[in-house]
């Protein structure tokens, strides 16, 4: 599937403005992020990359609960390294790249996990080559992110109004797997969990997606503010529950795969 371009300036400056507020609000991302840590298998000595680390929540799992003694903290956005800093208030290397430019010695690396942060990437294909290219053999690759159905209702609920992409485009369970499989990856599992979260509103809904960053991104993108009649076409658009509240569906893919031997 073709993917529309993101704006990778504005994924920086979403994610940049986005340090304060967000984990007030990450709760579906903290929720997932439980869940990956329990499919590490990687040595307490393992030296492990957390791509797109935020705020550290993760990275403070992959210490306390993974136990893992040598991690170097990445991400794309500086003030969201700084938290990280504040948060584990220890030495853990803090490293402010982009994950599609890795700066990172080839075969040097036991581990790369990431939490929820793969699908701000515009090409995985290109991605897990890096990927494969920096861990050593048979080193492990772990993530979460966004599956293809992810925010469906709100995706369905915009196309009722305009024609401008308002929800960002994410790869499909098969799709990635190919990615992965192309890349020179081996034993890779994959699952696909739909979690559901009510909202009083939709405005609800967009404060929280604003809040940890995860604004529409893509270069295709209305430019302009939404204007009060389209918002209230789209709170009509928008189905509504028994109960009065709205449901955002997420589809959130785990990966786990080994990096294959070097060439």
């Amino acid at each position: 599937m073709a993917r529309i371009a993101l704006d990778k300036r504005q994924i920086r400056q979403s994610f940049a403005n986005a340090a304060k507020s967000y984990d007030a609000m990450a709760v579906l991302q903290r929720q997932v992020g439980r869940e990956l840590i329990t499919k590490l298998s990687l040595p307490h000595e393992a030296l492990v990359v957390d791509v797109g680390c935020g705020t550290g929540f993760f990275t403070q799992q992959l210490r306390d609960r993974a136990i893992l003694k040598n991690i170097i903290a990445l991400d794309i956005a500086m003030p969201m390294l700084l938290k990280t800093r504040q948060r584990l208030n220890d030495n853990i290397p803090l490293l402010c790249a982009d994950v599609e430019q890795l700066p990172i010695a080839s075969f040097s690396i036991d581990g790369i996990v990431s939490n929820l942060v793969l699908q701000w990437c515009h090409s995985l294909e290109e991605l897990f080559i890096d990927v494969q290219r920096v861990l050593k053999p048979q080193g492990q690759f772990a993530f979460s992110t966004f599956g293809e159905s992810a925010l469906c209702e709100l995706k369905s609920a915009w196309a009722k109004v305009d024609d401008y992409p308002h929800v960002n485009d994410f790869c499909s369970l098969p799709e990635i797997k190919q990615y992965m499989l192309t890349a020179g990856f081996l034993d890779v599992q994959l699952e696909s969990h739909i979690y559901q979260v009510k909202y009083d509103s939709v405005i609800e809904l967009m404060r929280e997606l604003k809040g940890i960053g995860a604004h529409n991104v893509s270069q295709a993108r209305n430019k302009q503010l939404t204007t009060k009649r389209n918002l209230q076409a789209l709170l009509e658009a928008y189905p509504i529950g028994g109960d009065g509240k709205i449901t955002a569906s997420y589809e959130i893919i785990y990966v786990q795969a080994k990096s294959g031997e070097s060439i």
